[in-house]
């Protein structure tokens, strides 16, 4: 278990004077801020307040209608929220500054009854209690632009300049062309724990895709959030612009992400989906699991 006294004793020997936080809000979106060193030593162990607007906002910082578990109807205060110690990474970007994941907890400090990641950990502690390990890899298809946050507002989203054009899937061509930048990337993942174990162009002018490795189902689901925002971050930082929208043109093919599952027995570790003796040697528990999720 990871001490908080440990870390802002490293800290404080390293000359550090303050940390970023990041959450997950209910679309997804990953916000937070900037806290000094002093904040971050009086709550690394504890709780501490965010306003819960970012709990009933869309990704323009619209309230949503009909919400009611914050609002104008609240007044938006405080939720509270606990850092995870465990989830730290340093920023390359920023000179090793620590970065840490935080969750909203509910006022008895239990889970929190709409942060996306105290849902996820309600589920995974079913799956714990029937004696189940969920282990998930994501996959994300993205393009990238020759464009800036500015420049795309200035064309209305229109004639944009993708990385490289035409369709070229599985191109070694346009990875050997641009391997600096591929390689730039893949290092930049790993250091920042979410490592991809496989990258290349897909089909459509400048799209990339790029399959996180797998892990537990939480630490899975973390590296999926830091890998869209970080992404994004990356290719701003050296004037370009990544997008993971669904289908951003009718012109182009459309791209995905989806996620690999597996579940495995808590007992002995074994792929409770396997059964040798059953068609296509899919197990019972893998006909009710692909069921629930179909319904």
């Amino acid at each position: 278990m990871i001490e908080a006294d440990n870390l802002i004793s490293q800290y404080e020997s390293e000359g550090i004077n303050r940390v970023k936080l990041g959450f997950t809000d209910i679309d997804g979106v990953l916000r937070g801020k900037y806290i000094s060193l002093d904040k971050f030593k009086s709550i690394a162990a504890g709780t501490a307040g965010f306003c819960d607007c970012v709990l009933g906002w869309d990704m323009d910082d619209q309230l949503y209608d009909n919400v009611k578990y914050t609002g104008w109807h609240t007044a938006f205060p405080d939720a509270a929220f606990r850092v995870d110690l465990a989830t730290e990474r340093r920023l390359q970007d920023e000179n090793n500054l620590p970065f840490f994941l935080v969750e909203f907890v509910a006022d008895d400090g239990g889970l929190h009854p709409i942060c996306p990641r105290s849902r996820l950990k309600h589920i995974l502690g079913v799956a714990e209690s029937m004696g189940y390990l969920p282990r998930l890899a994501f996959e994300y298809e993205f393009f990238i632009f020759n464009e800036t946050a500015q420049s795309v507002r200035e064309k209305n989203y229109t004639d944009l300049v993708p990385l490289s054009p035409g369709n070229f899937g599985y191109s070694v061509l346009r990875t050997m062309t641009l391997s600096d930048l591929f390689n730039e990337f893949m290092d930049y993942c790993l250091a920042h724990d979410f490592p991809i174990e496989g990258l290349h162009c897909e089909t459509g002018p400048g799209v990339w895709e790029a399959a996180i490795a797998v892990d537990d189902a939480l630490a899975a689901a973390d590296k999926a959030v830091l890998f869209k925002t970080f992404a994004k971050a990356f290719f701003q930082k050296r004037g370009m612009i990544a997008t993971f929208m669904a289908k951003w043109s009718m012109d182009y093919p459309g791209q995905s992400g989806h996620v690999h599952q597996s579940l495995l027995s808590r007992e002995d570790g074994r792929n409770v989906f396997f059964d040798a003796n059953e068609p296509h040697s899919m197990s019972a528990t893998m006909h009710h699991y692909v069921g629930g999720l179909r319904r």
